[in-house]
């Protein structure tokens, strides 16, 4: 599951993305009905469901430049950037809010996303009722299936808001579909992880070779995400509670291990992108990370420059100055200015701020020797910090005052481990809800500190205007400045998809 797989010819053609409303290709070829012949060609057609989500073009808006970007956590490079010339434009309106309705990132995330979607129903339905498939195997596909629709919905969700509802093979007549209500988009994200729970097998059924793919845990954990974005917060707990409760995640022993190559889908791995070295050239659809070449620094003097990066995703000094007096997290999460780290001092010449980011670095004798955008780093979606940090957010909404502590004291006792100090992070104490949400709060910035989270969290949190405005003025920074409630929360519709639905899809409100 690190690697792809080679669709067949037909496949790919017939999957493929278009520019076309929802991206979808005809699905009533008579080969599409008759390819799922076997084992291995259903395989085939869930692994092209996960290839999506590997590809640059897909992760780069929700994780780097609107996840932390459009937050307090990241800014951009500078202009010693190579990716500041055709990225900085774009990345900077949308840190300022200004961004238009015909802006390429948000045009690329709608295809790339109902490009997954499609996939995923087309092999759900294809799949389901095969009996040429083994019953077990077409449980887990069809539950792989169910687990990457609601996965690829629920990233368009959190940036577009309501969205037309695909659950069957659309025909022709069906491709202009009006978007849903929120409520009913959220559903049908629950449903279609409801669905998956029960299909699919704990991570510990699968053997080395199938680690990565989508499980019960995955889907339990991807469910309690999606209630704690609508404050479902009873519902959150109950379901998070199966992923504590089914033995199958845990901590890793030091913090900073969590984002090595070498734990990667470890104990503490709910659900990874995947990513490997492929050999097969810089393009949106090879294997590799290239998030990863976004995090290294953009330095001229290298005697070897393609060990450098594009430098775009650089932590803040507002990040930097909220960790406690020597929480371990700060230096496993930031390379300051002179750091000497991986064989060489650091000089962050391209970063905005003097800083660089740690976790999606790879160290030099790990990446390609070839292609440096060729990375293979995983990209970390959910782990079980986060869900330890949902249910004390969870508890303590509920009341469940003690327990909120215990799970906040979980994430801080592996932190504090991970320092030779011991009497670094002290145990929370503090019973008053609102006080304690606010250090929950806290804790989530610190823990999750340029994982793609940031941004997400201020807008179901209700502050993400709060929050940036404040830092706007704090810094004189265009960064947060144009940020309007109930508008700048959600990216526009791409201008293209409403110029061809002939007015059935609407822009969200204020574009």
């Amino acid at each position: 599951m690190k690697t792809k797989n080679i669709l067949l010819l037909f496949t790919i053609v017939l999957l493929s993305a278009c520019s076309d409303f929802l991206d979808k290709n005809p699905l009533v070829n008579s080969a599409a009905e008759t390819y799922y012949s076997n084992v291995n060609e259903a395989n085939d057609a869930i692994i092209g469901c996960y290839a999506i989500s590997q590809s640059e073009t897909f992760q780069l808006g929700p994780f780097m430049l609107i996840g932390d970007g459009c937050s307090d956590d990241t800014d951009l490079g500078n202009s010693h950037s190579e990716a500041f010339s055709w990225l900085g434009s774009v990345a900077q309106a949308m840190q300022s809010f200004d961004v238009q309705p015909n802006n390429w990132v948000s045009n690329q995330l709608w295809q790339q996303g109902f490009t997954g979607i499609n996939r995923s129903t087309q092999a759900i339905e294809r799949i389901k009722d095969n009996e040429a498939i083994p019953e077990n195997k077409r449980n887990q596909f069809v539950g792989e299936g169910h687990f990457l629709r609601a996965f690829y919905y629920f990233f368009m969700a959190r940036q577009y808001g309501r969205l037309p509802i695909v659950d069957h093979i659309l025909t022709y007549d069906e491709y202009y579909s009006p978007r849903a209500t929120m409520e009913d988009t959220w559903a049908h994200i629950e449903s279609d992880l409801k669905r998956a729970v029960e299909l699919l097998p704990e991570k510990s059924q699968y053997d080395g070779q199938d680690m990565g793919r989508a499980t019960k845990g995955a889907a339990n954990a991807l469910l309690g995400k999606a209630f704690i974005h609508q404050s479902k917060f009873q519902e959150a707990y109950d379901v998070l509670m199966k992923v504590v409760n089914s033995g199958e995640y845990g901590l890793e022993t030091k913090y900073e291990d969590t984002f090595t190559l070498e734990h990667e889908n470890g104990i503490e791995s709910i659900y990874e992108i995947q990513h490997s070295i492929s050999g097969t050239g810089w393009a949106d659809d090879n294997e590799g990370s290239i998030l990863s070449f976004y995090e290294h620094d953009a330095d001229p003097d290298d005697p070897i420059k393609w060990h450098n990066g594009w430098s775009m995703h650089c932590p803040t000094w507002d990040l930097a100055n909220t960790y406690e007096p020597g929480d371990p997290r700060k230096v496993a999460t930031i390379i300051f200015e002179g750091d000497f780290y991986d064989g060489r001092i650091h000089k962050n010449i391209a970063s905005s701020t003097g800083l660089q980011p740690k976790k999606w670095y790879i160290p030099y004798e790990q990446r390609s020797q070839i292609d440096q955008s060729d990375c293979p780093k995983n990209i970390i979606f959910i782990r079980y910090a986060d869900i330890l940090l949902y249910l004390a957010e969870a508890a303590n909404e509920l009341g469940k005052t003690s327990e909120a502590l215990n799970f906040l004291e979980q994430v801080r006792a592996r932190a504090r481990a991970s320092s030779e100090d011991s009497t670094v992070l002290p145990r929370v104490t503090e019973t008053g809800k609102d006080a304690l949400r606010r250090l929950i709060w806290h804790e989530r910035r610190v823990e999750l500190a340029c994982e793609g989270q940031r941004f997400w969290d201020l807008v179901r949190q209700g502050r993400a205007g709060e929050v940036m405005r404040a830092y706007s003025t704090k810094h004189n920074s265009l960064k947060g400045r144009n940020f309007v409630d109930g508008k700048s929360e959600l990216q526009p519709v791409p201008l293209a998809q409403i110029t061809i639905s002939n007015g059935t899809m609407e822009q969200n409100p204020g574009y």
